[in-house]
């Protein structure tokens, strides 16, 4: 009798949650571009509080897999304007973030559109000689 009492006790206590256990959240979503729509790929994702990081696939996709609800996000990416955001959270959470050009890099694309290149030809001198070491 002592002994099924006691694997009751011990299999209820193996099913409460204990106080140093942590709960597992998965944020995951895509990051597009705020004014083409289209996804951006390696953007680094990052949880300040663990470390915990990621970046985001050719589709724009991310996935992080996260102990605890309170979470600091940052995302960035060159030629972007950096992304934070704090969250609570209690369930696995989608979050789609469409992060803002930098001001710089529309100037520099409007300026590389500007460009153009025209071809001279060069001028023959009329008193060169064919010289060949064969």
């Amino acid at each position: 009798m002592k002994t099924v009492i006691l694997t009751h006790v011990i299999f209820i206590l193996w099913m409460l949650p204990g106080p140093g256990w942590a709960q597992v959240i998965t944020i995951s979503g895509y990051i597009n571009n705020s004014i083409s729509g289209k996804a951006i790929e390696n953007v680094s994702i990052l949880e300040a509080n663990s470390g915990v990081g990621t970046i985001s696939n050719q589709n724009g996709f991310y996935r992080l897999v996260l102990k605890g609800k309170d979470i600091d996000l940052k995302i960035s990416n060159d030629g972007f304007k950096d992304f934070s955001k704090q969250l609570s959270l209690s369930a696995d959470t989608t979050l789609v973030v469409k992060l803002v050009p930098k001001a710089d890099d529309k100037r520099r694309q409007k300026k590389a559109g500007e460009i153009h290149a025209e071809a001279k030809p060069e001028k023959k001198s009329t008193d060169q000689q064919n010289w060949s070491p064969f």
